[in-house]
């Protein structure tokens, strides 16, 4: 029997670091090979990917024990820390286009509400991703939504004007760039 869901990628926010770091040590404790890809919300990726590491570490150590030969050193670099910055716009909070474009596709098409912050700023990334072909044919890629729909009413409205058109390639299910697209209102 599995304990977790069949995934090969895990696509999340790393914002404060904490579920991303929390992610990546877990993954370490259960040997799982399973990619976690954290789309940063506030910071370069390199400083993003720093934090990562060292939370990942003190999790990781304090999961096993200090002592534990299998304890990882502060210093270690073993851990498979993925950081991408590209869709944090000019800053934390501050909109982008991309993310408003997912904000509208995950409710039109899902009935999903994101967040302007983080989930949305993820989802832009994950679809993204998708049209750059990053995940392997066959994949199963999974969207850690973490909460935050109710900040979506403070950043009303995102836009009422547009008009969205989506459709999904049936032969291998991406998203593509031109298939989907806004339109303001006339």
């Amino acid at each position: 029997m599995e304990r977790f869901p069949n995934f090969d990628y895990l696509v999340t926010a790393s914002g404060s670091g904490g579920t991303h770091a929390g992610l990546v040590a877990g993954m370490k404790a259960l040997r799982s090979n399973n990619e976690i890809i954290g789309i940063s919300t506030r910071a370069s990726k390199e400083a993003q990917k720093d934090k990562i590491m060292k939370l990942a570490i003190e999790t990781f150590n304090h999961v096993v024990g200090e002592k534990s030969s299998d304890a990882l050193d502060k210093d270690d670099k073993s851990l498979d820390v993925n950081v991408y910055d590209e869709y944090v716009g000019e800053g934390y909070s501050l909109p982008t286009d991309g993310m408003r474009e997912a904000v509208t596709l995950f409710a039109r098409t899902e009935g999903i509400l994101l967040d302007p912050v983080y989930t949305g700023k993820v989802a832009a990334g994950l679809i993204d991703l998708v049209r750059k072909e990053h995940f392997r044919s066959g994949s199963n890629v999974l969207f850690l939504h973490t909460g935050g729909a109710p900040s979506l009413y403070h950043y009303q409205p995102i836009d009422t004007d547009v008009k969205t058109t989506f459709t999904v390639d049936s032969v291998d299910n991406r998203l593509r760039g031109p298939e989907f697209h806004e339109e303001k209102k006339e």
